[in-house]
């Protein structure tokens, strides 16, 4: 017995069962999950905000300078940091502009030791993760808000009765899908038919469009403090009247503590 797909001088019985078609199950699911990628909601300021320096301190190395110059409020100005609030060599205080990827802007030592870089960066995986359920659960709340809004009207497709009409606070990109099929009908002049045609808008992702448009809105620029001079300006000596006043110039007063 001889078949097409059969090796020539060979009498194997497997050599004459047919080989089996390649599966199709691989890019449909790379199709399926680029579809879930176009349709996910845009990530919000502090999701972006907290995944960028989440990236930043697993590249940093711990020496590298901010090239900003970080900040030398002490806190003053700023709030103070929440992960390194202090340089554990030099005793300088660290605001908020001064991120734990970078050295201390003053001795250049490593803010964070390699165990406590992994351990923030954990952290900041489990902060992520709760903003993005926190987020999905406040647009699934809106959605669900809008649908009870609507009553008991008729919606116009089973497409707007799934997803439902966006209240003044709903996700509007739920009621509306992407790259959605619609139906054209055209008068040919030639025939005097009618025909029906289907339209499929361009592939654009709204969520990578909102993405891109939010990165490129600039931030305000925080005002910080230089490093101060390195020759130190001596002040004058205090007066013999007010021996405790403030020689640096920041108009503090003195408040006497209250009797109990």
């Amino acid at each position: 017995m001889r078949t097409a797909w059969t090796k020539k001088g060979s009498s194997l019985p497997s050599d004459r069962l047919p080989p089996k078609a390649q599966s199709q199950a691989a890019p449909a699911n790379t199709k399926s999950k680029g579809k879930q990628k176009e349709n996910a909601p845009p990530k919000s300021k502090e999701v972006r905000r907290l995944e960028k320096l989440r990236d930043d301190l697993r590249k940093a190395s711990g020496h590298d300078k901010d090239p900003k110059g970080g900040c030398f409020c002490q806190a003053r100005m700023h709030g103070l940091s929440s992960y390194t609030p202090i340089c554990r060599a030099c005793g300088l205080i660290l605001c908020e502009l001064n991120l734990p990827n970078y050295a201390c802007p003053h001795c250049g030592d490593a803010l964070l030791a390699p165990t406590a870089r992994d351990s923030l960066v954990q952290t900041l995986e489990a902060r992520i993760d709760e903003t993005l359920a926190k987020e999905e659960e406040e647009r699934q709340r809106a959605i669900q808000q809008a649908r009870n809004a609507e009553g008991a009207f008729p919606t116009l497709s089973a497409a707007a009765s799934r997803a439902g009409t966006p209240g003044p606070s709903a996700d509007a990109q739920a009621a509306h899908p992407v790259n959605q099929t619609h139906k054209v009908l055209s008068l040919d002049p030639k025939t005097r038919k009618v025909k029906v045609a289907s339209y499929t808008p361009p592939a654009v992702s709204r969520a990578a469009s909102a993405e891109k448009k939010a990165a490129k809105e600039a931030e305000p620029e925080l005002i910080r403090v230089p490093a101060p001079p390195a020759d130190v300006v001596p002040s004058s000596a205090p007066s013999s009247h007010r021996p405790w006043a403030n020689t640096r110039g920041l108009n503090a007063i003195y408040v006497p503590p209250s009797r109990v």
